[in-house]
């Protein structure tokens, strides 16, 4: 075959005219996003140099890219103490109702507050957004001298009636308030009463010192009884001025403060002042819980019984408290005499339907069994521990009831590429997550049921499961397995799961659970105790694990790694797992509570009760909801890859602990 010369002309036109094509052209989305963030980075190190010139030749280039209000609000942080009032109004004007518009006017207002430029912080304040405290304080501060004074005052005596000591930006417009006589006798015995009983006593002395003689005097006698509440028995002392306020204030907190002392003797005393004192409904109801909650905390089972048998008093939580003690005690018909006691919501819960079923088996055998039956095969119905241990004993499939959302591929291709997902998501990307979770909550506060499953799917779809899980939580829609259960980081829970071998109760449904339940998935979560990640290691645990683990760790920001923090969080979970012979809740209540403690409890209990009597009688309620989840999630999470799983093993089913 040959070509002619015009031929040959056109062809090489034609190579260089794709030679000449800009490489971006054939740049996928992906790298297309990443030479984006290479950009974003080099426009950060511009802020930093102050090259303001090269950021708007980025900027420029980084046209449509979805976080282009970010690179202008740090060039403006960069130069916040100078004020530059023309580019934060034009800033806040293009960003309005967005979260970084909303993050840049605190910073703002910060900046404007500390300089005492008030004039101005009135022009930026916003009272629909402003919660902070210290703003809020700035706020007031500028309205009582440049605005409406009384509006001003209001709020400074609301920030001021609080038990505790407020921040130091409310101190001028407190004194400012006082001085024009805001502060009454009346408020100022308030917020002292406050403080007493917010255990705050040098604020309250503080407080006292602003009172005339009387109320001082008052006053010193409340932090008196504070400190030693066994001055109420001096009875005659208290019951004198029996229709004064303060002197009600005073026995009331004292009679709180005895009973975490000495419980018998804070009821006798209450009978004694009950007589003497008008207590409300309300008064009188604190007061016997407070009562009620320290017998219970003393295992005074008699106690707390005697109080509500004489005072005709009940409260869920109490008689709560009492159905598990008689638990505790193997004592079936007390079991069933408090459950009786429940409130009928509390009773038809699927916790109570279980343990009313299981009661009436022990005391009754064959003689009620088809009532038991009933009420197992009722709590079976549901999706939980309970249901799931009530469809065991009667041999029946788990209830999983697998409902999925029903939201079509274009509400969520719509709601993704909403502008603000979309900086969500890039924040998300490039590591900026305060950021990211600030435009996803700013982004769904206030979206109805559907948007919200919606939003729940959107981040299903990019592998943010907290945020998910979140969202569909706020839509309140329980039904949806794979977006409240995701099977996040499956390759990393496989490979984990299988290096720890078949000996071991650990599996990856057990990791997830263990995940699931600690941290919604969320890698870089921060607990206030110091635990990170996933699997929720503090960084001394995450340290002594690596080394018998062979993973490698330098230091606690690697444990928001996916990978290091549930091979360690998996590891350290295997070592529970064997302290306590492959049993999955004595290990996962190990894992929340910490082994000594259930190493404790299984001394006290003594191989007496059988394992769900156990469970329900943890003594921490956190460390029992813990227990009861994982174990329901490992069984949701088999299901959710396929396989079978019975809530228990036979080691687990057989334990008397």
């Amino acid at each position: 075959m040959s070509i002619d010369a015009k031929g040959l002309a056109f062809f090489l036109s034609l190579l260089t005219a794709l030679a000449a094509t800009p490489a971006a052209a054939a740049e996928s989305p992906a790298e297309k996003a990443v030479a984006q963030r290479e950009r974003l980075q080099e426009a950060r190190m511009a802020i930093a140099r102050g090259n303001w010139d090269e950021l708007a030749k980025i900027k420029r280039e980084l046209k449509g890219y979805p976080l282009l209000p970010y690179i202008d609000y740090w060039a403006i942080s960069r130069k916040i103490s100078s004020l530059p009032y023309d580019e934060i109004d034009r800033f806040l004007a293009d960003y309005r109702d967005t979260a970084i518009g909303d993050w840049m006017r605190v910073r703002v207002l910060r900046e404007l507050g500390s300089r005492r430029r008030f004039r101005a912080f009135l022009k930026y304040y916003d009272p629909d957004k402003i919660t902070r405290t210290s703003l809020r304080c700035y706020y007031a501060d500028a309205e009582s001298r440049h605005g409406d004074k009384k509006a001003a005052y209001r709020l400074a005596r609301e920030l001021w009636l609080v038990g505790y000591s407020q921040t130091e930006e409310c101190d001028p417009v407190f004194a400012r308030w006082m001085k024009d006589s805001g502060l009454t006798p009346e408020l100022a015995w308030e917020r002292h009463r406050l403080a007493v009983e917010s255990g705050h006593l040098d604020l309250a002395e503080y407080i006292a010192g602003k009172m005339d003689t009387n109320r001082a005097t008052l006053a010193r006698l409340m932090r008196s009884v504070h400190r030693d509440p066994e001055q109420l028995l001096d009875y005659g002392r208290f019951t004198s001025d029996a229709h004064e306020p303060e002197y009600r204030a005073i026995v009331r907190h004292g009679l709180r403060r005895l009973a975490r002392r000495d419980p018998a003797t804070a009821e006798r005393a209450w009978r004694r002042y009950q007589a003497s004192y008008l207590f409300d409904d309300a008064e009188r109801d604190g007061i016997l819980r407070n009562l009620a909650l320290q017998m219970a905390r003393d295992d005074d089972l008699d106690g707390v019984r005697r109080l509500i048998e004489k005072e005709n008093f009940s409260e869920a939580r109490t008689v709560d408290w009492l159905a598990r003690q008689a638990l505790r005690q193997m004592d079936w018909a007390q079991v069933e005499f408090w459950i009786e006691r429940l409130p009928e919501e509390e009773r038809q819960s699927d916790r109570w339907l279980y343990w009313k079923a299981r009661t009436i088996e022990e005391l009754y055998g064959k003689g009620r069994a088809q009532e038991a039956v009933q009420l197992y095969r009722k709590a079976a119905g549901e999706r939980s521990y309970y249901g799931f241990l009530a469809a065991d004993t009667l041999g029946l499939d788990y209830s999983f009831i697998n409902r999925p959302v029903t939201v079509t591929p274009n509400q969520v291709e719509e709601m993704a590429a909403m502008p603000a997902m979309q900086r969500a998501r890039e924040l998300q990307a490039i590591g900026e997550f305060t950021h990211a979770r600030r435009e996803w909550d700013h982004a769904t506060d206030g979206m109805s049921h559907r948007e919200l499953l919606t939003a729940s799917k959107v981040a299903s779809t990019w592998g943010w499961y907290q945020k998910s899980i979140q969202s569909v939580l706020a839509a309140d829609y329980l039904d949806d397995l794979e977006l409240r259960f995701p099977l996040a980081f499956p390759d990393i829970v496989t490979d984990v799961s299988e290096k720890m071998g078949d000996k071991t109760a650990l599996n990856p449904y057990l990791i997830y659970a263990v995940a699931r339940q600690e941290s919604h998935f969320s890698h870089d979560a921060k607990s206030r105790a110091g635990a990170l990640g996933l699997m929720q290691l503090l960084p001394s645990t995450a340290r002594a694990t690596a080394r018998r683990a062979g993973v490698r760790y330098r230091r606690a920001w690697d444990l928001l790694s996916p990978g290091t923090n549930i091979a360690l969080g998996s590891f350290y979970l295997n070592t529970l797992l064997n302290r306590f012979d492959n049993n999955r809740f004595l290990a996962a209540a190990a894992y929340n509570a910490g082994p000594t403690r259930v190493a404790r409890w299984l001394e006290e209990t003594g191989n007496k009760l059988p394992y769900d009597v156990w469970i329900e009688t943890i003594p921490y309620s956190e460390t029992r909801r813990y227990v009861q989840n994982v174990l329901a999630y490992t069984v949701i999470y088999a299901y959710r890859s396929g396989a079978e799983l019975s809530l228990l093993r036979e080691n687990e089913a057989a334990a008397k602990l």
